[in-house]
């Protein structure tokens, strides 16, 4: 557990820095590639839709504005910094029996927390004995609270199909054939935070091609997506209460979690959930998330009751409405894209009412942690999908109760931890998972999963290798070992298989994947990587004459070599070659690789910073496509897809007008050596180039 929460912190202190939100001076372990990069680099490559990944890591951004005291933090707060409870039963206990903290030096003192962990943390925490208006009365709220605003411009730059000139006969004849709005894509965001006990906000959103002030008069309400947040952080007997949108996450997932994770990663070991019972949504991800009321009380010692409700609509593809009030009365799936850019996806927005209300409750008996959950969904119509061979274990129907028990055991070097779960169809769920160190430079994480084929939810979202959390046996081993000062090592390895039927699987399937990585660090200046990941899958094959009554084995593998290097305290140069091969039988074998050089310069005593990449790519086909983590503006992510043949630029800078104005400008194109049109669809480019500007300003108050 030390060593997975030492990597995971380090990932956000590190990606912060290279995002400038720690406004410090960059440190010169900061050339290392962030863990967390890679997982959110691993998890875009994984996703088929344009997610908003800022709910990740936002709640630990929000301590990097404003550290929370580690001699008054409450224990969410601390459990918010990874922390488990042993952990957090020594620092109390330290705390109780010499007085409070006053460095990180004495921090070290404390029983399981060693010099690593310590400054993991301390981009994370202050030693402030009693921080100035810390004590909730309006005067302070309004001298000592925190404002944010952040406004975001983004579009690509070349005329796409779905914004070029038509005539109205043509519209007419073919209303889908074009977007409603313009090009741009608009984020406007504000936030209020008192150290962070305290924050209220408002996000809004228009992706590109939908309507901004403009349109028919249904349309002509500004920004497609608002969502509001009101959130109070506690430590007595009120700990959490959220009004607005917010999200619920309990044990490891398998019963409620409403919001994004990570899954498998090279980070190899850090596969136990530990995340806030309640918290603010502040992103963007249009449908995942939940609007009404939620609260956490502590009617007990050591036990926490949280009772949530959540009644808001949400997109469907409708297949069958009342004739007189033209309601939906049946819909064929539910929809997760929030892009609402023609008639046909418009027709989708907002067309059913889905309300969630239900409870948990978690007690701690020394280091043994117990919990509870249990809640029901309804749906404003019959979710009544097309009958395939594959689905016909989803749920079908407008009403669905779920419930779950999940366990917690910290026992020194030893965490074990899992979650049982069911719906009300009779269909069950199960994980179990342990995290040991049995060397103070030797990690191991073992999980073992058996989602059955029949079990339903809305909201699971557990560790797993397929996309819902059902049909699904599989077993995960990972490690992590300290091999010497300069070296280190992570490997993991995964086997599964489905039991029944999948979409593009016309039987039960099985698949492994092994990823090994090797890390050399000579000093503190250079640092370089060493992957390996092999990947096998069962699917259909497609595109070949005849008929198979199996899938066939789907190989694909990766090397990747890594080097972060620093020859200047203000410049970091990164540049990495990965190579990747596919193999299927009855195919071709067919491969590719991509190339790219980083170019960062950071000056601390300078306003402004540079950061630029220059990147070459070559694969035989858009299914060998390699994924790569771009630096981008504060609260946005880039992971694009390189394939076919070409090279990609990109090039930001961020200057700073004083400490309360920040300024970004971000600027990408991709030009193809080997295809004369860019995308398709209504995102069709004519050419070989696609090129996108970003801008975004911050104002702090």
């Amino acid at each position: 557990m030390k060593l997975s929460l030492k990597i995971f912190l380090l990932s956000l202190a590190l990606l912060a820095g290279v995002s400038g939100l720690a406004q410090q001076p960059e440190t010169p372990g900061s050339l290392k590639t962030s863990p967390l990069e890679e997982k959110i680099e691993q998890l875009g490559g994984q996703a088929d839709a344009d997610i908003d990944f800022s709910e990740l890591v936002d709640e630990l951004m929000q301590y990097i504005v404003r550290p929370v005291s580690i001699n008054k933090a409450s224990e969410s707060q601390l459990r918010q910094l990874q922390l488990n409870d042993l952990q957090i039963n020594n620092l109390t206990t330290y705390i109780q029996k010499y007085g409070e903290l006053t460095s990180i030096y004495e921090l070290t003192q404390v029983e399981g927390f060693d010099s690593l962990l310590v400054t993991a943390l301390s981009p994370f925490i202050s030693f402030e004995l009693q921080p100035p208006g810390a004590k909730i009365t309006p005067a302070n709220l309004a001298r000592y609270g925190r404002h944010q605003i952040l406004s975001r411009y983004q579009q690509v730059l070349e005329q796409q199909t779905g914004y070029s000139p038509i005539s109205d006969s043509a519209l007419a004849a073919k209303p889908n054939s074009r977007y409603l709005g313009g090009p741009e894509k608009l984020y406007l965001r504000y936030g209020y935070n008192f150290y962070n006990k305290i924050r209220f906000g408002v996000t809004m959103e228009k992706d590109a091609g939908e309507v901004f002030l403009g349109g028919p008069d249904s349309l002509k309400k500004g920004f497609d997506f608002y969502t509001a947040h009101f959130y109070y952080n506690g430590d007595k007997f009120l700990k959490h209460l959220a009004i607005g949108d917010y999200h619920l996450a309990f044990g490891q997932g398998l019963t409620m979690y409403s919001t994004l994770a990570f899954g498998k990663s090279p980070g190899a070991i850090t596969t136990r959930r530990i995340a806030p019972q309640v918290k603010p949504n502040t992103g963007v991800n249009e449908n995942l998330f939940m609007r009404g009321a939620a609260v956490t009380v502590s009617p007990l010692r050591n036990t926490d009751l949280t009772v949530f409700y959540s009644d808001k609509k949400v997109d469907a593809s409708v297949s069958g409405t009342d004739s007189l009030s033209a309601e939906a009365l049946f819909i064929s799936s539910l929809q997760e894209s929030g892009y609402h850019r023609t008639p046909g996806e418009l027709a989708g927005k907002n067309a059913i009412q889905q309300t969630v209300y239900g409870g948990n409750l978690q007690t701690r008996i020394k280091m043994f942690r117990l919990g509870a959950t249990a809640y029901q969904t309804k749906l404003g119509a019959d979710l009544e999908k097309k009958d395939y061979l594959y689905n016909q274990f989803d749920f079908k129907g407008k009403e669905l109760a779920n419930f779950g028990f999940d366990f917690a055991a910290i026992l020194r070097s030893l965490t074990v931890f899992g979650e049982v779960a069911g719906s009300d169809n009779g269909g069950r769920a199960m994980l179990i998972g342990a995290t040991a160190t049995p060397d103070p430079h030797v990690a191991i994480s073992v999980v073992y999963r058996n989602y059955g084929k029949d079990y339903q939810s809305f909201f699971s979202n557990a560790f797993a290798e397929g996309s819902r959390n059902a049909n699904e046996k599989g077993l995960y081993i990972g490690l992590f070992a300290q091999l010497h000062r300069n070296w280190s090592f992570s490997a993991y390895a995964d086997y599964f298989r489905f039991p029944w039927l999948r979409y593009r699987v016309d039987a039960p399937s099985r698949g492994t994947e092994y990823l090994s990585q090797l890390t050399w660090t000579p000093n503190r200046r250079t640092e370089m990587q060493f992957r390996y990941r092999y990947q096998l899958k069962q699917i259909n094959p497609s595109g070949v004459a005849g008929y198979t009554d199996y899938p066939e084995n789907e190989k694909r593998q990766n090397a990747r070599v890594h080097l972060s290097f620093k020859p200047t305290s203000s410049l970091t140069l990164k540049s990495r070659a990965e190579a990747t091969w596919w193999s299927m039988p009855g195919f071709e074998k067919r491969g590719g690789y991509l190339v790219y050089q980083d170019v960062i310069y950071n000056m601390p005593e300078k306003p402004w910073s540079l950061n630029a990449r220059y990147a070459l790519f070559d694969t035989d086909t858009y299914n060998e496509r390699l994924f790569a983590y771009e630096s981008d503006v504060l609260y946005a992510f880039s992971i694009p897809s390189y394939y076919y043949k070409g090279n990609r630029f990109y090039l930001m800078g961020k200057y700073s007008f004083g400490r309360r104005l920040d300024l970004w400008v971000r600027y990408a194109i991709t030009t193809y050596a080997n295809k004369t049109v860019v995308g398709s669809g209504l995102d069709e480019i004519q050419g070989n180039k696609k090129s996108e500007i970003k801008v975004q300003i911050r104002l702090r108050l």
